[in-house]
């Protein structure tokens, strides 16, 4: 009879957080399908509770590196449970919003009545609706007056193939017309997983110290009111980058259709198509290609779906406004000073020196300033992609037996994984704020990943420590700009064009940086970065080791 050594308690714990983690999604998006106050409700429960009993299979998957850490290192591994426990509480507390919108003391930002009552995704599920009726223009005003439920409904800014996924939903629903709230739930349990996933994903692919540690980090990522605020919102633009970063995996695996078919969908939110220019910059064609060529299968279906009235309407009467900026010119109306404060996008900023009083900053302005924007996004990625180098190609794309091949066996470290991670992740965050109007709560969510990246490289260190929780404070918030009167606006300009800069230097500087920069400025690497998995053998560990930790 063949016996399995104990699975180590920190494993344990790990693996029992992540279960709960997954078995809150699912309960979250198994209430969708569930009449509430139907005596069914509580089977919602059961992948909640069904979860600790998977949690053994994953512990024996996670890093045998961990093992010993609470002796090692008790403080921090005290400090990282609460962490993690309560990054899991907050989750709780948004995915029981998410389930019973009349419960909205438990949302993000329970005290601002605007984040309490906005939902983008009824933007997206109104136009679903509105596509059913032949003839009429999804992306007018006047359709989206009222409210659906308790939200404030938003309007449709997307292409139109972008329908087809909340048309999806709702099919998969089942429910009549009056379906927003069963897909709410939905959308929130599938955009956190595809989250979940994707960052989770990563820090394998990373693998070594470098991997654990962005691992580690991931709920200091999670806790930060950017993801929980834009999860709850159900804006697109989280799965739209978790999408993205999974492509370049695939991308980085030599799985061109998989990944081409994953970025095609995340483009549908238009900003991802950096990553295009960034793959014809490196001169990666196969992946090019499966990327544009889905891309025009996506639009192909959406057609064939919707059918040609809302690409006539797109083309136009949304994209006229949107080159002009006449769609953003509410941001100049009286009374919306707070949202022009909060107002991430670079070409934000015009909007925001007019409230500092500088003539001439209107929406035309701001549609200037858009396009100068755009080409230096596509000068930025064609510096990026110079300095990715070798290591931006898969090592199979290269003659092992070349001196390329070896420079792509060199490239191919934790280290210089988790730099071309950073590279993908600032381009998408540099790229989103291209458009006019991108608030801070999803528009801060790309640096807080960036910010995972730089910690896990960071060396140890006090004065590093206390910089990096510095930053983390800087880029967490969202702020409650519904709640504030005129006399705190100056404050409220100030505090969120901080946070602004802040995120637009991190990403600016992972984006352009050269290799050789950003290596000086890693933790030099240690027994175990050479190993590409992030699950060593039992033998590996070593819990004395500085790179073992947090």
């Amino acid at each position: 009879m063949t016996t399995h050594p104990s699975i180590p308690l920190e494993r344990r714990v790990v693996a029992l957080l992540l279960c709960a983690f997954g078995g809150l999604f699912a309960a979250v998006g198994s209430s969708a399908f569930i009449r509430p106050g139907s005596p069914w409700a509580a089977l919602a429960l059961l992948p909640l509770l069904a979860a600790p009993l998977c949690h053994g299979a994953l512990a024996r998957r996670l890093p045998a590196a961990w093992d010993g850490l609470r002796r090692a290192r008790p403080l921090l591994c005290a400090l990282w449970l609460l962490l993690a426990l309560a990054a899991l509480g907050r989750s709780a507390g948004v995915g029981l919003y998410m389930a019973d919108p009349q419960r909205p003391q438990a949302s993000a930002i329970w005290f601002d009545p605007f984040y309490v009552n906005h939902s983008c995704l009824s933007g997206y599920w109104k136009a679903a609706e509105l596509s059913h009726t032949p003839g009429l223009n999804i992306y007018q005003e006047r359709p989206y007056e009222g409210k659906q439920d308790r939200f404030k409904l938003d309007e449709y800014l997307y292409p139109p193939q972008f329908l087809l996924l909340p048309r999806a939903a709702s099919a998969l629903l089942g429910t009549p017309a009056d379906s927003f709230l069963p897909l709410r739930a939905l959308w929130f349990a599938l955009d956190a997983t595809l989250l979940a996933g994707a960052m989770l994903a990563l820090c394998a692919w990373i693998g070594g110290a470098a991997g654990r540690r962005a691992a580690l980090l991931l709920p200091a990522v999670w806790l930060a009111l950017p993801t929980l605020v834009t999860l709850q919102t159900g804006n697109f633009q989280l799965p739209a980058i978790a999408l993205s970063v999974l492509a370049m995996l695939l991308f980085q695996r030599g799985r061109a259709l998989a990944g081409g078919a994953l970025l095609a969908l995340a483009m549908v939110k238009i900003f991802p198509a950096i990553l295009c220019a960034y793959l014809l910059f490196t001169r990666r064609w196969r992946a090019l290609a499966c990327s544009v060529a889905f891309s025009l299968l996506f639009l192909a279906a959406g057609w064939a779906v919707l059918g040609a009235q809302p690409f006539r309407d797109f083309i136009g009467y949304e994209l006229p406004r949107i080159a002009s900026g006449e769609l953003w010119a509410w941001l100049e109306l009286e009374g919306l000073e707070g949202v022009v404060a909060i107002n991430h996008s670079v070409p934000g900023l015009v909007f925001k020196l007019r409230l500092l009083g500088l003539p001439g900053m209107d929406h035309h302005m701001m549609a200037n300033a858009a396009w100068v924007w755009s080409l230096a996004l596509l000068t930025i990625a064609w510096l990026a992609a110079r300095h990715a180098g070798a290591g931006a190609r898969p090592a199979s794309l290269v003659g092992a037996n070349t001196g390329a091949g070896a420079a792509a066996d060199a490239a191919d470290t934790p280290t210089a994984r988790l730099r071309l991670a950073a590279l993908w992740i600032a381009l998408l965050g540099l790229a989103a704020l291209r458009s006019p109007f991108t608030p801070d709560d999803y528009a801060l969510f790309p640096a807080l990943w960036l910010w995972c990246l730089l910690a896990a490289a960071a060396p140890a260190g006090a004065a590093i420590s206390a910089a990096l929780a510095l930053l983390w404070l800087a880029l967490a918030p969202v702020m409650p700009f519904s709640l504030a009167a005129p006399a705190q606006l100056p404050a409220l300009l100030a505090l969120s064009t901080a946070s602004q800069l802040a995120a637009l230097a991190l990403c600016l500087w992972f984006a352009l940086r050269r290799p050789s920069d950003l290596a000086r400025t890693t933790r030099r690497p240690q027994h175990g970065d050479s190993n590409t998995s992030p699950f060593p053998p039992a033998g590996a560990m070593s819990p004395a080791r500085t790179d073992s930790p947090l």
